[in-house]
């Protein structure tokens, strides 16, 4: 079977339909995790390296592309959005490529057209998230390992390269890198012979991998922030950002694949069982199935229960539903003329029925962003605890009533303000997160000390604080003030001169008194 790519008849009016669902998706608003590295990627962009000048467990593999973003199309409400969407666009075309040289010529053209869709309404918080991005280079890490053609050599130290950044994204995708190289010394079947020997692939692999991951401390190095990182990413992490899941896995294993992604689920056993039955354990089918295998560790590892966590099977579902459709397609074809071939003809139908309602239901949650687009606003609809008139109307108010180098500080995950608003963070251990420190922590008093002297030294002009953190019960409240060093500070200081400027149900926000 020869290989066939996507045509520019193809190509043409996909990135037409590509354009029409790009400005649905943008009206989407970011999740809390998306607004927080905007926020820190505003603040590099102004002279405030990551982990030295704002807080985060995570690696900057992430932080980076929210960063590319700013610069690229300033700040907005709908930056990450955009930028994630092109991402998107980029990984798509990579899996279309690689279901070509997998010799799934049909699927690579279902998979142009399926993947954006299933991707954007995948909901808020997993479209756009570290897990569902990192995996997109995982693919784009596969199809270049891909054995064969003349640029082999290349193209494997680029599949090091593309593996170091998915992993800078998520640290448990490392496990990928260890299966691209245990899948050399397995006499698996491939489409096109090697050009180049096992060894050979391996050592350009880990290549790529220490290159990337080289360049990455170099910078760090040169901002000299790694002691930040080390002391954020692996200590905070190891002492205190761990403990039981926040959420039962199992619930999350039936609420996804049995609920929300049921007839995802059940094509995507279908084209497995078309690609086995063809291939068997052949290289790009276990590639396939490595991509999910590295979510499940990853989703394991990290303890936590969150369903976005998995969103990296997302791309392998989609994979192995065009499978199934071209399964369908060359079984058919193949069919002497009779029952069985009208049972296929009938199965085909179905399958498609299936996927059309499947994803029309999931594009009806975009309604909301289509009235806004038609009334001629870009802006995302509302989500998050405020409507966007509301936030429209909070960031006024910072601006107006605060200078360019005035700063703010938050307690809550409402980042999207001072972000958009173009405040920086008073001091950086914005995120609840990091108030998880206890007087055993190493650097508790240092961190502490830090802040007491950003609140004293620059007070900020506006504090952000969710009320969930400072109401309820006398008891309640007790309990979270004993346990939240921080928090507690940020609420002293807002006693000594401050005003209440606005509230909802979910957040307060207080501005400075001039004195």
């Amino acid at each position: 079977m020869s290989t066939v790519y996507p045509t520019r008849f193809v190509l043409l009016p996909w990135l037409l339909a590509m354009a029409v669902l790009g400005l649905f998706y943008i009206t989407l608003p970011p999740s809390p995790d998306q607004s927080q590295f905007d926020w820190m990627a505003f603040a590099a962009t102004r002279g405030l390296p990551y982990y030295a000048g704002s807080f985060d467990m995570n690696w900057p593999g992430a932080m980076w592309l929210h960063e590319a973003g700013i610069r690229l199309f300033g700040v907005h409400a709908w930056t990450w959005r955009l930028t994630d969407f092109l991402l998107l666009l980029g990984f798509t075309f990579v899996g279309a490529l690689f279901l070509a040289r997998a010799e799934w010529p049909r699927a690579a053209i279902f998979f142009l057209l399926l993947y954006p869709l299933l991707y954007t309404t995948s909901g808020t918080w997993m479209a756009g998230q570290r897990d569902i991005v990192a995996a997109g280079f995982l693919l784009a890490a596969s199809a270049a390992s891909l054995p064969g053609g003349r640029r082999e050599g290349p193209l494997v130290v680029s599949a090091g390269v593309l593996v170091a950044m998915a992993v800078l994204i998520r640290p448990t995708y490392l496990s990928f890198l260890a299966g691209l190289l245990f899948l050399e010394a397995l006499p698996l079947p491939i489409t096109r012979p090697r050009q180049l020997s096992r060894v050979g692939r391996a050592v350009r692999m880990v290549a790529g991998f220490v290159l990337a991951v080289g360049l990455v401390i170099v910078v760090g190095l040169a901002l000299g922030n790694l002691d930040d990182w080390y002391e954020q990413s692996v200590l905070f992490s190891l002492s205190l950002y761990v403990g039981a899941w926040p959420q039962e896995p199992l619930v999350t294993l039936t609420t996804l694949f049995v609920r929300s992604w049921h007839w995802i689920t059940l094509l995507a056993l279908v084209g497995a069982a078309f690609w086995i039955r063809r291939d068997g354990a052949g290289h790009a089918l276990v590639l396939t199935f490595g991509i999910a295998a590295t979510a499940a560790v990853s989703f394991a590892a990290q303890g936590k229960g969150f369903g976005y966590h998995l969103g990296g099977v997302l791309i392998v579902l989609v994979l192995l539903i065009t499978v199934a459709f071209d399964g369908l397609v060359q079984t058919y074809r193949a069919a002497q003329p009779g029952l069985a071939r009208t049972a296929l003809m009938v199965a085909t139908l179905l399958a498609a029925g299936l996927v059309l309602a499947g994803t029309a239901s999931k594009l009806a949650g975009f309604a909301p962003g289509m009235r806004l687009l038609l009334a001629g606003d870009l802006g995302p609809r509302e989500g998050y605890g405020l409507t966007e008139t509301e936030r429209r109307t909070i960031v006024e108010m910072l601006q107006n009533d605060s200078g360019p180098d005035d700063t703010v500080a938050v307690y809550g995950t409402n980042y999207e303000l001072p972000y958009r608003a173009e405040r920086l963070p008073n001091y950086r251990f914005f995120t609840p997160a990091a108030d998880q420190i206890q007087p055993d922590f190493p650097l508790y008093d240092t961190w502490l000390a830090e802040i007491d002297a950003a609140l004293t030294d620059t007070p900020p002009a506006f504090v952000i604080i969710a009320r969930s953190m400072i109401e309820g019960s006398a008891d309640a409240r007790q309990s979270v003030m004993s346990d939240k060093p921080i928090l507690r500070r940020l609420l002293a200081h807002v006693k000594r001169s401050y005003e209440v400027a606005f509230r909802n149900d979910d957040l307060v926000i207080y501005r400075a008194v001039s004195s």
